[in-house]
C-alpha cells in the first residue's frame, strides 16, 4: 500500500521509480504576482555544464527529454534514467518574478510545496511543504534530487536566495542575457549566445514586438494553446453539468511564393514539421484538461521562406463561452523571451478567434496580437485576405 513520505527540510528520501511528475505550488494565489519554478542540472561543482542544463519558462526540456516543464501548470515530469552520467543533482528552485521592484516576496504566499507523484500510476510519493511566511527573499531553492549509489534519492532543501532568477540562474553558473523583464537588445552580432529570461505579454489589440534573429537562425517556434474545458457551473436547485468546451488550435500559412494553406485538426490537416510545409499541430486536445494543451510547432529554419501564419483557435464542440474558457497562447522560440497572448476580450456569439498574426519582416519574427472573432473559417479567410476554398469537414 502506498504511504505518502512527508518531509521536513533536510529531510531525504527513496525514489521508488525514475518516472515522476513533480507539482510546485504556493500556498496563496496573489494577483498581480508572478510565481516561476525551474530546474538546474548540476556536475559535481554544484554548477551547470552549459546554459541547457537550465529548465525554465523559455527552455522547456533538456537535450535528453529527461526533464520537462509545463510552466502554466507548475509541473515537472521526470524521467530519471535518461539524465546524463555527470549530472549529480537536479535543484528546484520557484522565484517571483520582478520581486524586488515590486516589493514583492514569499512572505506573501505563506507556504511553498513540492509534490512528487508516481508518473504512471499518479500515487504520491513524497511532500515537502514549506512555511514562507517569514521569507523575504524572492528566490527559493525547494529541493533536489540527487545521486546516491547509482539511484536517485530526493532531498528537501528550503533555502531562501536573495535576489530573483537572474542571480538564482548566475549562481548556478548560467551565462544569463537579458533582464526578468526587458526585452532582447538589438544587436548586429553576438559573440556567444545567452539564456533569456525575460517573459512579454502582448496586452492590447494591435500590439506588436519583432524579435531578432539569434546567432545559429530561429530554431524551433512553439506555439502553445491552453483553456479551461468546463465553463463556470450554473447554479440553483435545477442545475446540469455543464457541458465541455473543445477548442482547436490552428493556423493559415502563406509562403513567400505565393503557397497558401492551412494547418488544423479539422480534416486532418496536421501538417509536417520537417517538410512542406514546416509547420505541425502535435495533437488534438479534446477535453482541454491535457497538461500539455495543444501546440503548433514552426521548423524555424524555413523562416526565411514564409510570409505570414495567422494563428487561430475555434470551438469544435460546446456553445461558444470565449468569455469562461480563459484560454492563453504563448510564443516560445530559441533564446528569445517567452510571448504570451491572452483571449481577454469575448465575442460569445462567435466561434473562431483569430489570435495573433506572426510574420516574417527582413527574415525576423514579428508578433502581433489580434483577438477578432469570427463565425466560421470563410469569414476569418475573407477579413485577412487568404484566398483559400473550404468545404465542410470533421475530425
Amino acid at each position: 500500500m502506498n504511504q505518502r513520505i512527508d518531509l521536513v527540510a533536510g529531510q531525504n528520501c527513496p525514489l521508488p521509480t525514475a518516472d515522476l511528475h513533480v507539482l510546485m505550488t504556493t500556498g496563496r494565489n496573489i494577483p498581480g504576482l508572478d510565481v516561476d519554478i525551474s530546474a538546474f542540472m548540476l556536475n559535481d561543482r554544484g554548477k551547470v555544464a552549459s546554459d541547457h542544463d537550465f529548465i525554465f519558462f523559455n527552455q522547456l526540456s533538456d537535450s535528453r527529454q529527461g526533464i520537462l516543464l509545463v510552466p502554466e501548470h507548475g509541473r515537472f515530469t521526470l524521467h530519471l534514467e535518461r539524465i546524463r552520467d555527470d549530472v549529480r543533482k537536479i535543484a528546484l528552485t520557484m522565484t517571483i518574478a520582478d520581486g524586488l521592484a515590486r516589493q514583492q516576496n514569499f512572505t506573501l504566499v505563506q507556504q511553498a510545496t513540492v509534490l512528487i507523484k508516481d508518473f504512471l500510476t499518479g500515487l504520491e510519493i513524497a511532500c515537502f511543504p514549506m512555511t514562507t511566511g517569514e521569507n523575504k527573499e524572492t528566490a527559493l531553492i525547494l529541493g533536489e534530487f540527487y545521486r546516491h549509489q547509482d539511484k536517485w534519492k530526493f532531498r528537501a532543501v528550503g533555502q531562501g536566495f536573495i535576489g530573483g532568477l537572474q542571480p538564482l540562474a548566475e549562481y548556478f553558473g548560467v551565462d544569463v542575457g537579458e533582464g526578468e523583464s526587458s526585452p532582447p537588445a538589438r544587436t548586429e552580432s553576438r559573440p556567444a549566445e545567452k539564456v533569456n529570461l525575460s517573459k512579454i505579454t502582448l496586452e492590447k489589440k494591435g500590439q506588436s514586438i519583432s524579435l531578432e534573429k539569434p546567432a545559429g537562425g530561429i530554431g524551433e517556434i512553439l506555439i502553445n494553446l491552453n483553456w479551461n474545458s468546463l465553463p463556470v457551473k450554473q447554479t440553483g436547485p435545477f442545475r446540469k453539468a455543464a457541458a465541455g468546451i473543445d477548442l482547436d488550435l490552428a493556423c493559415l500559412w502563406e509562403f513567400r511564393d505565393g503557397a497558401i494553406g492551412a494547418v488544423q485538426a479539422l480534416g486532418g490537416h496536421f501538417g509536417n514539421f520537417h517538410q512542406f510545409p514546416y509547420i505541425e499541430l502535435d495533437q488534438d486536445d479534446r477535453s482541454g484538461r491535457s497538461v500539455a494543451g495543444e501546440t503548433l510547432r514552426i521548423n524555424g529554419n524555413h523562416w526565411h521562406e514564409f510570409s505570414r501564419v495567422l494563428i487561430f483557435t475555434f470551438i469544435y464542440e460546446g456553445v461558444p463561452n470565449w468569455s469562461h474558457v480563459d484560454a492563453v497562447i504563448t510564443i516560445r522560440s530559441k533564446n528569445q523571451p517567452e510571448i504570451e497572448v491572452r483571449l481577454d476580450s469575448h465575442r460569445n456569439d462567435q466561434f473562431m478567434c483569430a489570435i495573433a498574426m506572426l510574420e516574417n519582416i527582413d527574415n525576423q519574427l514579428k508578433i502581433t496580437k489580434l483577438i477578432d472573432y469570427f463565425s466560421g473559417h470563410q469569414q476569418l479567410d475573407h477579413a485577412f485576405g487568404w484566398g483559400l476554398n473550404y468545404v465542410s469537414g470533421s475530425k
